[in-house]
């Protein structure tokens, strides 16, 4: 990837982390995109710390990308946004210059395949609406369904920060979820949706997705994308590690096994896999990392016949 300019425009959205800052830039400057868009919200009222790294994130971007033969647009918020509306307003304005492109979060940092990754799979499937979003992260790690370089997914396509769409997808997206509100609406979405388990854990997070909450909007967006009853592709190895899982974080602070993941290549070209969700690997998927019910000896028997026979 770094010996020929990559041509999908990236999104970095970023705030106050420089040194996260630096190493997710660093990995996205390997591929030498040839436009990176940059949205950076603003320090928070009165908050010096933030002044002065918010600047520092600012000297990141440039250092890292002076002298190179990428075209940096930058868009820096005067004020706080918020973890809600700011990366909400960031993505936005992305898509308002482009037709398709990557966002990386400012802690994740890309394993070089992943570059190669969503370019094909953006422009192999930018015309085709059952497919809304592209994700290089694999919460199993690695995931073995008929060899395949990627599958296909709805509540185990989990991101960590990076992601790819088109504009023609996100057009879609409604901060406030309102059609959660509408019986045609919620019918839609749960019947998209499938389980009983699926449709209880997700009710509760859209009943507080209303005009009072201003600290998500990723749940906003697979809201979206479950409304339209389409599908995430996910890569069959992790091409992405999420270093954000700190003191730094705002909803990452600690420990957590989620974070630091091992990065894989998935190699090229890839093959085109049948548009098919893989209810297996969604079931897994929630199972180990969202279901909030205690496991039965059963179910941690099935799960670990999972492991044995799907990642390798």
């Amino acid at each position: 990837m770094g010996m020929i300019p990559f041509h999908t425009p990236v999104l970095l959205v970023a705030f106050n982390r420089p040194e996260h800052t630096r190493r997710a830039l660093e990995a996205i400057m390997i591929a030498r995109p040839q436009d990176l868009y940059v949205f950076q919200d603003g320090a928070r009222d009165w908050n010096e710390e933030d002044i002065r790294k918010c600047a520092e994130v600012r000297q990141v971007v440039e250092e890292l990308t002076a002298g190179t033969q990428t075209r940096l647009h930058l868009n820096s918020s005067e004020k706080n946004l918020g973890c809600g509306p700011g990366p909400t307003s960031g993505i936005t304005w992305f898509f308002g210059q482009v037709e398709q492109g990557i966002i990386v979060e400012d802690d994740c940092v890309l394993s070089p395949s992943a570059f190669a990754y969503y370019e094909c799979l953006l422009d192999r499937y930018k015309d085709d609406s059952r497919v809304s979003a592209i994700t290089a992260t694999n919460l199993h790690l690695k995931w073995r369904s008929h060899r395949a370089p990627y599958l296909f997914a709805t509540v185990g396509a989990g991101t960590l920060g990076c992601w790819a769409s088109w504009a023609r997808a996100w057009k879609s997206f409604d901060y406030y979820i309102k059609a959660w509100h509408t019986e045609e609406g919620r019918k839609t979405v749960e019947e998209a949706l499938g389980k009983k388990v699926y449709r209880e854990y997700y009710k509760k997070i859209f009943d507080k997705c209303d005009e009072k909450q201003t600290h998500m909007w990723d749940y906003q967006w697979f809201f979206a994308k479950t409304l339209n009853n389409t599908l995430t592709i996910v890569a069959s190895r992790n091409q992405v590690s999420n270093i954000g899982f700190d003191e730094e974080g705002t909803h990452t602070l600690g420990a957590s096994r989620l974070a630091n993941f091992p990065l894989y290549s998935i190699p090229m070209p890839m093959k085109t896999v049948p548009v098919c969700r893989d209810a297996l690997f969604d079931w897994a998927v929630f199972q180990r990392y969202y279901n909030p019910k205690k496991k039965s000896i059963l179910m941690r028997v099935v799960l670990k016949l999972i492991d044995a026979l799907f990642r390798h």
